[in-house]
């Protein structure tokens, strides 16, 4: 079967005890987005979007050796809230990554 990863986002109400899938990508993208160590999908309250980080897409893990056979090309991405494509996508080509995280520039130097 084709591996591939998801990025989801679930909708939890608590006082009734129920879990709803809301929104997901990336199955749709199938092998070349697959992500077999990590990942990040986050909703960003002041934009209304959400993002997203594909960490070792493109990478040939080994998991006998628990080491990449070959160097991952990860995906960085933001979705406008509610649609299916991505409004931006960048891709880093030959890099280790493990984690992404946006932040604001402004708060960073003003905060």
């Amino acid at each position: 079967s084709m591996k591939y990863s998801r990025s989801v986002i679930y909708k939890i109400d608590q006082k009734n005890k129920t879990v709803q899938q809301i929104w997901q990508y990336g199955k749709e993208r199938g092998n070349e987005w697959f992500s077999p160590v990590t990942s990040i999908t986050e909703y960003q309250t002041d934009k209304n979007s959400v993002f997203v980080y594909s960490a070792t897409a493109g990478g040939a893990f080994d998991l006998s050796v628990g080491a990449f056979t070959s160097l991952p090309n990860p995906y960085l991405e933001e979705f406008k809230w509610g649609e299916k494509e991505p409004a931006v996508e960048m891709q880093i080509h030959g890099a280790r990554g493990y984690q992404a995280m946006p932040f604001s520039l402004t708060k960073a130097l003003t905060e």
